[in-house]
């Protein structure tokens, strides 16, 4: 090696530097075990196999599962009851004699309720049969064929009128679900500049190699120098020393170097790996892609705005202020007195065989009458045997209830996310603003390293020129080599923080940056199950009139 290839390989070195990672992209010779990766293929892979990315996916289908259950609240019920009773009392009339009356009954009940989701109101159609027989001998029928038909309904006219535990649910459970989907638009985001920032870094930790590598041949090369000047007596043994000591500290370079590549490598690959493909830990990534051009520095105070106006943090804190104001509103309803119109319907049929009696009270059977079920069935549809009530049922509780306490606590909690949200558009301006001022600060630092390292090559070639005529100690080569091995590691770094805050930059416009140690979490609302009430109208008590069981 003479001076013409230390000059050429210095020169090399600081246009790998200029033109940012682009020698080690070149260099890459693509092979069976080396896959060739874009910026935009590394995101496409996090984007599909991510699992942290998942897990937030996932969440907005659990969300939306939640949803369903609320909508549950609202199906109708069906419901149906089928049974045998025997029931034996012993006399308490003197026509009954010494024998006890034996009552035994085949029954079933069907009906179908529902809880309406508007207005709170509650209706329920019901339809029940009976068949009982008796030894009774004030029984006009034995057997006796009952049926009937009920309709019911009961409406909230205060409490619960507006909103309910039921429409509470639902709306809130929407709320999350839209916020779940704007949590994973977040997390996506996040993800995608999480990738992007692993993949600079990769290409510069890469870049940082073959600098270190470089310089390592400098040294060794001015190893060489000294050598045969030492062996023609031209300097001490002492330089050769100095410049061989210099070869072993560059090499602990280059190897510290290869390891923070291998760990950005890593890191990119557990960001973009399937993990039911494995084969990629095995597989060396080619980072190909080159930065653009430097654009124009960003306008921050635009930024801000869209940042205020887009962050998904602001939409979802917002959705949360909506759930609290809804439970305001409901727990200011659930003061109201529950005040209730139920009113009710029913039609009675019988039938089966009728005993004929002769002669005075109780009479002798005389003969029998068959009449059948359908005459049964048809009379519980006619208005031969009506049974209506209509009424109001209030309630309300004396004292300072529960709700009152409850209400309290909801506005409480409402002013909370109210400062919360104040708080964090506060924050979002101020990392936006932070976020623009790093772009800035990053574009006009690369700017003072490239400069600094052109200014560390000229100063190299001009030692080395003075070394190689005998005007130059080895101390000042090596002195001159660790500048512009220095400068070159401050462009590359500078170089690597610029693409860095872009990315920054952009990704903080539309979420918070994650912070280290957040862990994905999926929270939600749990359901509570609300069962549908069977309204039978309201009737004095000791009447008859309720749907027989």
């Amino acid at each position: 090696m003479n001076r013409r290839y230390v000059h050429r390989r210095a020169m090399s070195t600081l246009a790998v530097v200029v033109a940012f990672f682009s020698t080690t992209a070149s260099a890459q010779v693509e092979t069976g075990d080396t896959l060739p990766l874009t910026l935009e293929d590394a995101v496409r892979r996090a984007v599909e196999h991510n699992p942290d990315l998942t897990i937030v996916r996932l969440g907005a289908e659990v969300e939306s599962a939640r949803v369903g259950e609320t909508r549950g609240a609202f199906a109708p019920v069906f419901s149906t009851t089928m049974g045998r009773s025997s029931n034996v009392t012993p006399p308490t009339n003197f026509l009954l004699g010494d024998r006890g009356v034996d009552v035994n009954d085949w029954f079933s009940s069907t009906g179908v309720r529902q809880r309406l989701p508007w207005g709170a109101g509650t209706w329920s159609v019901s339809w029940d049969t009976a068949r009982t027989t008796t030894n009774s001998p004030l029984s006009s029928f034995d057997p006796s064929l009952q049926s009937g038909i009920q309709l019911a309904f009961s409406q909230p006219l205060l409490r619960d009128r507006r909103i309910d535990a039921a429409r509470q649910q639902y709306v809130i459970a929407r709320r999350n679900q839209a916020s779940s989907e704007l949590r994973f638009r977040e997390a996506a985001v996040q993800t995608v500049a999480a990738v992007k920032q692993a993949y600079w870094t990769l290409k510069a930790t890469r870049a940082n190699i073959a600098v270190q590598q470089r310089s390592l041949e400098l040294a060794q090369e001015l190893v060489r120098q000294n050598r045969i000047r030492v062996d023609a007596g031209q300097i001490p043994p002492l330089d050769l020393v100095q410049a061989e000591a210099e070869v072993a500290d560059r090499r602990e370079n280059v190897i510290r170097a290869g390891t923070t590549a291998e760990d950005a490598e890593d890191r990119l690959r557990r960001l973009i790996i399937d993990p039911a493909d494995p084969s990629l830990w095995r597989t060396r990534i080619d980072p190909i892609e080159e930065p653009t051009d430097r654009g124009p520095l960003p306008d921050v105070d635009a930024a801000v705005a869209s940042a205020l106006r887009e962050r998904y943090d602001l939409a979802r804190a917002g959705h949360e202020l909506e759930n609290a104001a809804t439970t305001v509103e409901f727990l200011g309803n659930q003061k109201l007195p529950d005040v209730r119109l139920e009113t009710s319907y029913r039609g009675s049929g019988l039938g089966g065989t009728e005993l004929l009696r002769g002669g005075g009270f109780p009479g002798i059977v005389t003969g029998t009458r068959e009449r059948s079920f359908a005459e049964a069935l048809g009379q519980a549809f006619s208005p031969d045997y009506p049974t209506w009530s209509v009424g109001l049922t209030v309630s309300y509780p004396l004292g300072r209830s529960y709700e009152s306490a409850s209400l309290a606590r909801a506005e409480v909690e409402r002013r909370q996310l109210a400062q919360r949200i104040a708080s964090l558009r506060l924050e979002a301006a101020e990392s936006v603003r932070r976020a623009g001022r790093q772009v800035r600060s990053a574009a006009e630092r690369t700017d003072a390293a490239r400069a600094g390292a052109a200014l560390a090559q000229e100063r190299f070639d001009a030692e080395q020129r003075r070394f190689e005529v005998g005007l130059s100690t080895t101390f000042l080569v090596t002195q001159a080599q660790r500048d512009l091995l220095q400068a070159q590691v401050n462009l590359l770094q500078t170089t690597l923080d610029y693409e860095s805050s872009l990315v920054s930059f952009e990704a903080v416009q539309q979420a918070p940056p994650l912070a280290a140690g957040d862990t994905v979490a999926v929270r939600g609302a749990n359901i509570v199950v609300l069962p549908t009430p069977a309204p039978r109208g309201i009737f004095r008590q000791g009447a008859g009139g309720g749907l027989q069981d």
